[in-house]
């Protein structure tokens, strides 16, 4: 097949392209043989004994690339969506996942790796001083309430297990409560501390995958809220008995977010004013409301999230693309701004199973398996593009940007074997109706 376009947008120069020497795995791996190997165990019924899962892994095709070796390490959010998706399934793992990131809270304020006290850790590898954050690193503002959430539903399994997690979970909490209430907009906002960590410290968190419809990068110097953020938020401040935190938190929402027709992936500051902006951009973002009871009682706007993802501008083979084509900085080989992620994709089919669409959320798992099983990997993410291109690239083209005078990676190759993505096979695998519960507590 011909190699694909690379397409440059205003402002751009291309720097270079390197072709990777990567083979396509003979067969399609096995999810629970792969589950296993996560999670450093050698059957099924082990999972969680030795703690949580690794964020991924390569296939045994392509060991010696390290542009597919990235990411061997817990990453606090990967491995909590993970216990999330299959922790019915395997609910040693969600509580082993949860003793781990307890481990590794947050206890100080401390501003090379972004800590916070209660604060759930993004990436925890070892400590290097030559690192330009320190380990572990803290740059992530959604793994505490999944943490919460994750907490609330062992629990209610399992009572015995409350006074294990009692005081991690009263940190997170007070966390997520001293986060939203110092938001001068009553949001989850992030801004890094540290001058060269994460600047999107939610799921989607390359650097320019915040833009607003001319494609503007989100202003990084003031906070920025992304939406799905917010319901994740609620949810945990529900879980937990802060109905009236997360009234606010949800009126906030209305009142910020959704605009005519749509929720923008998220809001800015104005640098001039300071007034909040939405960034008016249409992502998947959105989808994750579907499961949220941030929008319980609003059956117009669960319609028109479907409507909208269902549509030629998000839907490809894989499943619904993480910005829509037509968006300004939309490429289908971008990292979050054009390709498909199988674990936002079931993340999104929870909530349209919870709400009712059941026809659509079967849909997008056919569609994940179907990527699985035609690229024989059970892989980070696919590209977006048009019927007939390849699902994985095999390049890495980086560019420089002259508006924002920095370089970009605009495409490179997906993890092979992701965490999240093979959670999300072995659950389609077991698939039933009672799926939209596994999204999180009933607490209230």
């Amino acid at each position: 097949m011909a190699a694909q376009p690379i397409t440059l947008l205003p402002g751009e120069r291309l720097e270079s392209v390197r072709e990777l020497a990567i083979v396509d795995p003979p067969t399609v791996p096995d999810p629970l043989a792969e589950l296993c190997r996560l999670a450093g165990v050698e059957r099924p019924e082990e999972i969680g004994r030795n703690g949580p899962v690794i964020a991924a892994r390569v296939t045994d095709a392509n060991a010696d690339e390290e542009a597919l070796r990235l990411f061997e390490v817990v990453f606090g959010r990967d491995a909590l969506i993970t216990a999330l998706f299959i922790g019915d399934l395997f609910p040693l793992l969600r509580e082993a996942t949860l003793r781990h990131l307890a481990r590794f809270q947050g206890k100080r304020y401390d501003a090379r790796s972004e800590e916070e006290p209660g604060r759930i850790a993004h990436e925890i590898r070892t400590p290097d001083p030559d690192a330009v954050w320190g380990y572990p690193y803290y740059g992530s503002v959604d793994a505490t309430p999944h943490f919460i959430s994750a907490a609330v539903r062992s629990i209610e399994r399992r009572p015995e297990f409350e006074p294990e997690i009692r005081e991690a979970l009263a940190a997170a909490v007070a966390w997520l409560r001293r986060r939203v209430a110092t938001d001068e907009l009553g949001l989850l906002s992030h801004r890094r501390v540290n001058p060269r960590g994460l600047e999107n410290q939610v799921w989607k968190d390359s650097w320019d995958s915040m833009s607003h419809a001319d494609g503007a990068i989100a202003n990084h110097e003031a906070p920025v809220a992304s939406l799905e953020a917010q319901a994740l938020a609620h949810d945990a401040l529900l879980a937990v008995g802060e109905r009236s935190a997360a009234e606010r938190l949800a009126q906030a929402v209305e009142n910020h977010f959704w605009l005519d027709g749509f929720y923008a992936i998220g809001v800015d500051r104005d640098p001039a004013t300071g007034a909040p902006r939405p960034l008016a951009s249409r992502a998947s973002n959105m989808g994750w409301l579907l499961g949220s009871r941030l929008l319980d009682g609003r059956e117009d706007r669960q319609r028109r999230i479907v409507e909208i993802l269902f549509s030629d501008a998000f839907l490809a083979e894989g499943g619904i693309r993480t910005l829509a084509r037509g968006e300004a900085r939309f490429r289908p080989r971008s990292y979050h701004n054009g390709t498909v992620w199988p674990a936002d994709n079931y993340m999104i089919s929870l909530g349209l199973q919870r709400r009712g669409f059941h026809d659509e959320a079967q849909e997008l798992r056919r569609r994940i398996a179907a990527a699985c099983a035609k690229t024989h990997r059970l892989p980070e993410f696919v590209s977006g593009g048009a019927a007939g291109e390849e699902l994985i690239t095999k390049r890495i083209v980086d560019v420089y940007d002259e508006i924002n005078r920095r370089p970009n990676r605009v495409e490179q190759p997906p993890q092979e074997i992701a965490a999240w993505t093979v959670a999300a096979v072995v659950a389609i695998e077991h698939d039933d109706d009672s799926a939209g519960s596994r999204l999180g507590p009933a607490r209230t």
